[in-house]
């Protein structure tokens, strides 16, 4: 028996465009860079019209900055529920460690790193993308809290996802750049992830203390 499909709705079809406009703005400031990045180069490479890009993002600016946020996401997403499929004696640090490091060396990660460095000489682009950070770190945080409760509001908690991002952050520059070992980086930060807990982490953060105090 042969079914008529549905057509689709408006907002499916809007859905659809945009989808393509931020996955198309991703790829190219992957394989291309910031620089190079166009509103036309981002309308080919999606496949719809000049006028369905403007009328969902009117700028180079709206579109690479909508698009980090549709990979940080769709990334977080992915995360979670890959940290959650894991056996529960699994759902540890140094496995959310791994989930994480796949992500900094995954193949969008580069249009992140894109924006970050334009950002440097852009004072418009650097506000957006500050927020954007921001917003990201405080989710991540949070994430960490509902993911391990029994650190949540431990002394030292918070400065261990931040270190965290730091070295998996610098591991994935080196391995673009291509030097260093950005392999031995992440298992180091694996092996200290497994020392962490709620004994250990005040006595981290009372030595970080007293190192983060200016020399006489």
């Amino acid at each position: 028996m042969i079914t008529s499909r549905r057509p689709r709705t408006q907002a499916e079809r809007s859905a659809e465009t945009q989808v393509a406009l931020l996955d198309a703005t991703i790829e190219s400031l992957v394989e291309i860079g910031y620089a190079r990045t166009s509103t036309t180069e981002i309308v080919r490479r999606a496949g719809v019209s000049r006028g369905a890009q403007v009328h969902h993002y009117p700028t180079k600016g709206d579109l690479v900055v909508a698009a980090v946020e549709h990979v940080f996401a769709r990334q977080e997403q992915g995360f979670v529920e890959a940290f959650r499929a894991l056996p529960p004696a699994e759902q540890t640090l140094p496995r959310a460690i791994d989930l994480l490091w796949s992500i900094f060396a995954g193949p969008s990660y580069p249009a992140t790193l894109e924006l970050v460095v334009a950002a440097r000489t852009d004072r418009d682009l650097a506000v957006v993308i500050q927020a954007l950070a921001t917003r990201f770190e405080q989710t991540v945080t949070g994430l960490f809290a509902e993911l391990f409760p029994e650190l949540d509001g431990v002394p030292g908690a918070g400065r261990l996802v931040s270190f965290a991002f730091a070295v998996l952050q610098g591991a994935a520059i080196s391995g673009y750049a291509g030097f260093g070992r950005p392999d031995d980086a992440v298992a180091m930060l694996r092996g200290l992830s497994r020392l962490a807990s709620a004994d250990l982490l005040p006595l981290l953060a009372m030595i970080t203390d007293d190192d983060a105090r200016p020399r006489r």
